[in-house]
């Protein structure tokens, strides 16, 4: 299961939509899906969704 997968399973789990992740995290909601779906690189902002979601 790609790290993609396990975001997605824990935000439906948990409730999450892009948006409150994003607004959890005081940035943007497309900045977020980038980072999901892999478009962009942020290792520290990957982290802190992971946290986050408990993963």
């Amino acid at each position: 299961m790609t790290t993609e997968e396990k975001i997605k399973i824990a935000m439906k789990r948990k409730g999450y939509t892009y948006r409150k992740l994003a607004d959890e995290m005081g940035i943007s909601g497309g900045y977020v899906f980038d980072i999901v779906k892999g478009n962009r690189t942020n290792s520290e902002r990957l982290e802190q969704i992971l946290k986050i979601l408990e993963i």
